[in-house]
């Protein structure tokens, strides 16, 4: 009896795209873009994926994958364009997304198959059935969901050269509206995860060395924007010991309890945007949580 062969998996590369954006290339293998493995952790589990950061390695333009999915910041966009061009060539079905394609699918859809708008938890799935089975759709329109019950990033996918690996996302969204800000259009809402979810990502130490087991790095736009659970948060990560660095608006400086309690959870560094210290540029910024004082 001639036994059947069972089917190929369908194979997905998450391609995150990157080119050197300072001459000395000083951040290109500082940290990873949360995007591909989190992508790679909500794929389901009878896909094959994954994930290629092109800031540490090179792209096999040659790949098997039965998809490539890219995903791009403007400033990548050109080097985008030029990677779909050359795995369309080759007879490959890709796939962008990110906030370029958000802005400009109409563009993108000159270079790509099919683009995903807006955050891809709600359709990824959809997209990969319809992929798999040939009925791949030009366009996916996501909308936000509830950060609740998302699986942990993959990050056993990480190739060990990034040096603070473990990059982790507690809330998604702003609850600001600078003028300039383009998070209200890609990430409506402030919405944030179950602490205990996040605690779980915090405790991942499957890391070569002992700085990528104890550093973390906040994947947020504004970790502190929501008081009580940020407080609820730092607190549960006080007995972990971690460093940690993040994302967050200068009103925390007037909150003196908080400020003792982000010390007391290890944190070690935050960026801000300050933008401007006349108080009229930030008023025309809309930034009024911003005091020149």
């Amino acid at each position: 009896m001639q036994r059947s062969v069972p089917a190929k998996p369908f194979s997905i590369d998450i391609l995150v795209v990157y080119t050197p954006r300072y001459r000395q290339g000083h951040e290109a293998d500082f940290v990873p873009p949360l995007t591909g493995i989190h992508l790679a952790a909500i794929t389901p589990s009878t896909y094959h994926v994954r994930v290629i950061h092109q800031q540490v390695e090179p792209v096999n333009l040659d790949t098997m994958a039965d998809l490539v999915a890219l995903s791009f910041f403007t400033g990548f966009a050109t080097e985008a364009y030029r990677l779909a061009g050359e795995f369309r060539r080759r007879g490959k079905r890709v796939v962008a997304g990110g906030p370029h394609v958000i802005f400009n699918a109409e563009e993108a859809l000159r270079h790509v198959d099919s683009v995903v708008i807006g955050e891809a938890e709600s359709v990824w799935s959809e997209l990969l059935s319809d992929a798999s089975s040939g009925q791949l759709r030009s366009r996916y329109v996501g909308k936000p969901m509830p950060l609740g019950e998302l699986p942990a990033p993959r990050y056993d996918l990480l190739p060990q050269r990034f040096f603070v690996p473990r990059v982790v996302q507690a809330t998604r969204g702003c609850p600001f509206a600078c003028s300039f800000c383009t998070v209200p259009t890609i990430n409506p809402g402030y919405r944030s995860r179950p602490v205990a979810d996040v605690i779980a990502d915090m405790k991942y130490d499957r890391f070569r060395y002992w700085w990528q087991r104890k550093l973390v790095w906040f994947w947020d736009d504004n970790l502190t924007a929501d008081r009580f659970y940020i407080r609820e948060l730092l607190a549960a990560m006080v007995p972990l010991r971690k460093w940690w660095l993040t994302q967050a608006s200068m009103d925390i400086g007037a909150d003196a309890k908080l400020l003792e309690l982000m010390k007391a959870s290890g944190c070690i560094g935050i960026f801000f945007g300050i933008e401007s210290f006349g108080a009229e540029s930030l008023k025309d910024a809309r930034k009024p949580q911003n005091r020149v004082s």
